[in-house]
């Protein structure tokens, strides 16, 4: 029988049992030269993390500085213990860095930490965080009870958990709404689309919540009268989104350039026009070059000489 003998590697980690055989030191040898390599890397992994939190404090501090942001008078040490409570909660750095530089409020406010852990823990992303920060910082200054209890306004009206959180991260703004009056807009929008589709068109469209509802029946009657669309069109389309002047631009070129057709019972040429959807939910280039075969320019130099000549008519 074999002798054999019981060592352990240099960090005392690893207990190989040696047979005297040249394969097992060698593994032995290996295994602990990548678990040295190993640790290295994340110390430098870790030393270069800390370096980026310092040089993002600094940055913050030196920006709050030479505006006369208040926060500037706790010192650097705050604005690295808020920098770090972000990185907890797995945002990025550079997420972090462009949220204090644009909404000091994220400093200011007392319960921003209580806060963002809270919404963390409900199930909002670290992405969604971010969202919901950068749209509407004033958010901060609603307690988590309040939060819920704005949530289940929706929650009452049929929104699933899940939408409920894209609508929020949507148009955080929502969550300042009164249920009185989230109720009787609901009502409103139900006289012009089936209730299920007015659900969908408020994920699509939040504006439709907060918007005068006089604009939401001019766009509607726009498209409906003058256009000739569905409303299953309507409900596909961000057409709530856009503003009156966009929607007539988009139309009017359209139909100058003779792709557009009104659609009427008789004219049997449905389909034969551009969706809403392909109309107003590209960008300008896109639609120049599809619609009109020409550049984005020249298709905003159309755009400029409507917006004169529905100035011209608002004078007459």
């Amino acid at each position: 029988m074999s002798s054999r003998s019981v060592h352990y590697c240099i960090r005392g980690s690893i207990k190989c049992w040696d047979f005297h055989e040249n394969s097992c030191q060698s593994f032995h040898i290996r295994h602990c030269a990548s678990e040295a390599a190993l640790t290295n890397m994340k110390e430098r992994v870790t030393i270069n993390y800390e370096i980026q939190i310092e040089e993002t404090t600094d940055k913050i501090y030196e920006y709050y500085r030479s505006c006369n942001i208040m926060i500037v008078s706790s010192g650097k040490e705050r604005i690295k213990d808020y920098v770090q409570h972000l990185i907890n909660l797995k945002l990025k750095i550079k997420d972090i860095e462009q949220l204090m530089l644009t909404s000091p409020k994220i400093l200011i406010t007392e319960d921003t930490c209580t806060l963002t852990k809270q919404l963390r823990e409900y199930g909002f992303s670290p992405k969604q965080l971010v969202h919901i920060l950068r749209k509407f910082p004033d958010i901060l200054d609603m307690n988590f009870e309040t939060f819920l209890k704005n949530l289940e306004i929706f929650r009452n009206i049929g929104f699933s958990d899940d939408v409920l959180m894209a609508l929020v991260v949507s148009d955080p703004t929502i969550l300042l709404l009164e249920q009185e009056y989230v109720i009787h807009r609901v009502d409103e929008l139900k006289k012009m689309f089936l209730s299920k589709s007015v659900l969908q068109l408020i994920v699509k469209s939040p504006l439709v919540l907060t918007e005068d509802i006089n604009m939401i029946h001019l766009k509607y009657e726009y498209v409906s009268h003058r256009m000739g669309a569905t409303p299953g069109q309507v409900i596909r389309s961000n057409l709530f989104s856009h503003s009156m002047d966009y929607i007539k631009c988009r139309h009017q070129f359209l139909t100058r350039a003779g792709l557009y057709k009104k659609i009427t019972k008789d004219t049997g040429e449905i389909g034969k026009n551009p969706s809403l959807r392909e109309m107003l939910d590209t960008s300008d280039e896109i639609f120049a070059k599809k619609h009109g075969k020409m550049t984005v320019a020249e298709y905003q130099t159309f755009v400029k000489i409507f917006e004169k000549e529905m100035s011209a008519e608002e004078v007459d």
